[in-house]
């Protein structure tokens, strides 16, 4: 494969001119100052305030997602993650604009377009797949601008950057989750619109289920979207009616709703997607699948401050904890007394080496 070249470095996407040129100003200011204390004229000496110290370092960074930061999931993982790594790496201001998916296509577009258009941001990270074909249009628009989403851009931009979860490791992890404390060998996994990462989520599921339950029956069922808390609950309460005892989700709001039908089913086990589930239902959420985005941020700050941004993807795997479990919750250890144990035997094969997920090509 080609290593696409890195971008070039610019003064419009890195320097911000707007920033340091209110510096330069203030310097100026400064040396006028001086001179004029010099003068023996009676004019008042103006004593500017010292300019500030140019940190070429410092970064901006805008988050843009389509729903709200505080969804309990897959976005409120990105805000928290991408401002832990901010914090942990120093130099590094983050904004996050949030709910862009309310107003459409064209918002969505929209919002790409300004933030690349007003130079205030040294990365753009577009997290959701409803953001990359934005992405797609508006980066050759931008060249110098750095852009980095969660799924490839089409035509592989040099300037957009790609972070991939490793989507059948995730549901390996999942699959491994659910498999813990089944009775009726039957397990339930509830998507949402089927896109090709959550087949490929699936496809790591049902391997797990096989090696860590084998010759149980899974079932699966699409809800069509990530966001609905009734129709989940709905999908998960006619999986329970079908004899369905452990259910993993990949929803994003919709997934309160899964947990309102695991809690009025008490013999079912109900594992979550990030590690907030738990916040959303912790009498009912045992554990759960987790993603720590914030491993990302040493290495796009080391780009972005040497000038090396590429398109080259970075992978969010098992192997780098990218993608991992939490530890059983206290209704977890409560239910099944063994379930922590086994969550550390099986970080434990991860570390050895001995966990292999097979690869899912990409779709």
């Amino acid at each position: 494969m080609n290593t696409p070249s890195p971008i070039p470095s610019s003064p419009e996407r890195r320097r911000r001119p707007g920033r340091l040129g209110a510096i330069a100003l203030a310097g100026a200011l400064a040396l006028t100052a001086a001179a004029c204390g010099d003068d023996e004229s009676d004019s008042t000496e103006t004593t500017a305030a010292p300019a500030p110290a140019a940190d070429a370092a410092d970064l901006a960074v805008v988050l843009l997602i389509g729903g709200p930061a505080n969804d309990g999931g897959f976005y409120q993982a990105m805000v928290d993650g991408l401002q832990s790594g901010a914090d942990s790496v120093g130099g590094i201001s983050v904004t996050v604009r949030e709910k862009l998916a309310t107003g459409g296509d064209a918002a969505l577009e929209s919002a790409v377009r300004e933030a690349a258009a007003s130079g205030e941001f040294d990365l753009i990270v577009a997290h959701g797949f409803d953001l990359v074909p934005a992405i797609g249009k508006f980066s050759p628009e931008f060249p110098d601008q750095a852009f980095v989403t969660s799924l490839p851009v089409e035509g592989n931009p040099a300037n957009a950057g790609v972070y991939l979860s490793v989507f059948e490791q995730i549901g390996y992890n999942a699959g491994f989750l659910a498999s813990q404390g089944t009775t009726a060998k039957k397990i339930g996994f509830i998507g949402g619109p089927g896109l090709p990462f959550e087949l490929a989520a699936e496809a790591g599921f049902r391997e797990a289920v096989e090696k860590y339950a084998p010759g149980s029956d899974v079932q699966v069922v699409y809800t069509g979207t990530f966001e609905d808390p009734q129709l989940a609950q709905e999908t998960a309460k006619q999986m329970i009616d079908s004899g369905v005892d452990s259910i993993w989700n990949q929803q994003a709001a919709g997934q309160s709703g899964v947990y309102t039908a695991c809690a009025q089913a008490t013999e079912v086990n109900c594992f979550g997607n990030s590690p907030y589930s738990e916040a959303v239902n912790p009498e009912v959420v045992l554990a759960s699948t987790s993603s720590a985005y914030e491993i990302l941020v040493p290495l796009w700050a080391e780009r972005l401050r040497n000038d090396t941004w590429t398109s080259v993807p970075d992978f969010l795997n098992q192997a780098n904890g990218g993608t991992a479990v939490t530890d059983a919750t206290a209704a977890g250890s409560a239910k099944l007394p063994g379930l922590q144990a086994a969550i550390d035997a099986y970080r434990a094969d991860i570390a050895a080496g001995k966990v292999t997920v097979t690869p899912v090509p990409p779709g």
